[in-house]
Order: C-alpha cells, then structure tokens, then sequence
C-alpha cells in the first residue's frame, strides 16, 4: 500500500492514485534525487509589502477565484515574472516552505499559483514539524527544509526566503521583504546555484 499526498486514504497500487490519477507520495519521493528544488517562501519573496497592505476585501470582490479560496491578496507580477525566468532557465521544481501550505493544501495551491501566473505549482510542501517546542519560526524552517533534503537527496536546491535562513548555509538566498525577488543581482545567483554554473 502506498499513500497519496492529496488523499487520505492508501492506493492498492504502489505508483499510482486511483483518485487522482497521480504519482502517490512514495513514489514522487523517489523521483526526487533527480531533480532541482527550489524550497519557497511566498510573502516578501512574491508578494512584497505592497500586497500584503492591500485591502482585502476588496481583492476578494475582484477576483472570484481568491474569494473562493479565501486568498488574502495576489502576488507582486514582478517577482512573479522574474520567478518564471527561474524555473525557465533551471527547470527546477518548487517544494512550498512558506507557512501558506498550513492553510491550503497541494490542490488549492495549484489553483493558487496558475491564478498569480506562475508557471509551475509546488509538488511537495516541507514537513510540518517543528524542531524543538521552543523553537522560533526561522529555527523551524531551517530544520522542516534541512530535514527534507537530508531525506530526499535532490540534485541541486536553493531555498529562497526573506527570513534569516543563514544556518542553511551557500543555498539560501534571502529577500527583503519590500521587493521580493525583484532585489539586483538575486535572479542570476539563483539560477547559478542551481545550474551549477
């Protein structure tokens, strides 16, 4: 038996989802030696603080799709579009590190990210837990992501935030919050890392 990530219950089929006709869990797991992963925070990396102080409501009443997923506000076009030409140019896969997957699950995400014109959805979150009870946010994220990658070995990996993710060492990359991935020269030491350039 193996497990779905989208469901919760076992597949008899050890690759495949009867439901949703995917990859199970387990079997996507194994795939992931193979690929390059980009672990992404969402707010101050695509949306920046202009989008976080838009009013709410209002965004909601525009678009129909942020309503129906309780969306507080779309991302910044310009982290987006720079984000786009990252994953052109590496053909990296995201994995969402960004607490947003405690609040929408890998399905609302997909909608989530085609709704702000990203060109990929994430096909992994990190894992939830945290490393110590008394643990602060930034201590948890560096464990949830070292932990991640410590089981699944990708090929390559950047982990963009903009919280202070030092102790994850030369493949983080940190943001300011008021401009996202729009910040100079972040674009390019990005894709090097992860083209190994």
């Amino acid at each position: 038996m193996a497990k779905c990530d989208r469901h919760i219950w076992d597949t008899e089929d050890k690759e495949w989802c009867w439901k949703c006709d995917e990859l199970t869990d387990k079997e996507r797991m194994q795939n992931t030696k193979k690929i390059k992963v980009i672990f992404l925070d969402i707010d101050g990396v695509l949306a920046t603080n202009k989008e976080y102080s838009t009013n709410r409501t209002k965004f909601r009443e525009k678009y129909s799709w942020a309503k129906e997923l309780r969306v507080p506000y779309g991302w910044n076009k310009g982290c987006v579009e720079i984000f786009n030409e990252i994953l052109d140019t590496t053909n990296a896969d995201i994995v969402i590190s960004s607490d947003w997957r405690f609040h929408w699950d890998l399905d609302e995400l997909d909608k989530i990210f085609k709704a702000n014109g990203v060109k990929k959805s994430p096909i992994f979150g990190t894992i939830k837990n945290k490393r110590k009870m008394s643990s602060d946010l930034e201590d948890d994220r560096v464990y949830q992501i070292s932990e991640w990658v410590k089981f699944n070995k990708p090929e390559k990996w950047v982990a963009i935030d903009d919280m202070n993710l030092s102790g994850l060492g030369p493949n983080f990359f940190r943001t300011k919050d008021s401009e996202g991935l729009k910040q100079t020269g972040l674009k390019n030491k990005i894709i090097n890392t992860l083209n190994d350039v």
